[in-house]
């Protein structure tokens, strides 16, 4: 059990110190900036996911496009920092650790139909659809969050920089759009490589 006894920086906690215990039926839901945080939360796990569904990807297909789909890990990690950055200025809690990603990439990986050897037609189909999946979510956010700046979302620049939302609000249209080019790119590969497992 660990020690009540306190320290310099962690002062004790009073001996009959209890969390208070949640009430059911009693959930208060998330609401404006609580909610934002929690969205963006669950959509780095999603982010960390798509990265490794995207090596997989990589590993499975033609050399031709395999050239057309390694531009998109630079992409993947620049979206992943911009969410991680957003993150960070709306909560003192920050992004999830990079441990943590992978752990929770790892575990979601475990119950999608890909496996590391990417032999299998239907599964390399599978994966190609499932990261396709992620990318039309993450599209989304970005038109999402691109919508709250619009209706007076709090600033994601410096309060001191003129302009601040809007340059945000530009930025998220723009990996919007970005994210529309991934979908086309991973639409026309799922259908090719669909197409070619029902022959």
């Amino acid at each position: 059990m660990p020690s009540t006894s306190g320290s310099p920086d962690f002062p004790a906690l009073p001996a009959d110190f209890r969390l208070p215990a949640a009430r059911p039926g009693r959930a208060v839901p998330l609401r404006g900036r609580p909610a934002v945080v929690a969205y963006l939360r669950v959509h780095l796990y999603g982010a960390a996911v798509g990265r490794s569904l995207l090596a997989r990807c990589v590993g499975s297909v033609g050399p031709e496009d395999r050239r057309r789909l390694l531009p998109l890990r630079g992409q993947f990690d620049g979206e992943i920092e911009v969410a991680a950055q957003l993150l960070s200025r709306l909560t003192p809690f920050g992004a999830p650790g990079r441990r943590l990603l992978r752990v929770s990439s790892g575990v979601t990986l475990s119950f999608l139909p890909v496996g590391p050897g990417m032999i299998d037609p239907l599964t390399r189909l599978g994966a190609l659809e499932s990261l396709r999946t992620l990318v039309v979510a993450k599209k989304s956010m970005w038109l999402l969050l691109a919508d709250w700046i619009t209706s007076g979302g709090p600033a994601t620049a410096d309060d001191n920089v003129e302009g601040g939302d809007e340059h945000a609000r530009s930025l998220f249209i723009g990996l919007a759009d970005q994210a529309a080019g991934q979908e086309d790119l991973l639409e026309e590969l799922r259908r090719a490589y669909g197409l070619a497992a029902f022959r």
